[in-house]
């Protein structure tokens, strides 16, 4: 089954330099100044749509997205650099995941993976 995490941005330039620097997904499979796209795995992306509506509160947004990466300690610095630290961690299937906040407000988790 594919999967497709898609998030409405008002600012693609911002929110593509922090999915591929801060959040480290890499330079994206498409990017342009409406789309861009980060493969995630096999059948999973993360699509950034840039979108002009004036009623976007991403905070309450009752859907959230979680990512597993390699170095969390990295990721946490990078976010503490950037100026959006991560929430402290809590216990979810035996893994600790903590809770981070793009330059739009949508929210998201992470998880430690195995290098």
């Amino acid at each position: 089954m594919d999967c497709e995490i898609i998030l409405m941005t008002e600012n693609i330039d911002v929110c593509r330099y922090f999915y591929r620097e801060v959040v480290g997904l890499g330079e994206p499979e498409l990017d342009s100044c409406q789309q861009v796209i980060f493969r995630l795995g096999k059948e999973a992306v993360l699509v950034l749509e840039k979108s002009e509506l004036p009623c976007m509160g991403h905070a309450s947004c009752a859907c959230r997205f979680a990512l597993g990466v390699k170095d969390i300690e990295a990721l946490e610095k990078r976010m503490q650099q950037y100026g959006s630290p991560m929430s402290d961690g809590f216990g979810r299937l035996g893994r600790v995941v903590r809770r981070g906040s793009d330059p739009e407000g949508n929210l998201f988790q992470v998880f430690s993976v195995a290098g």
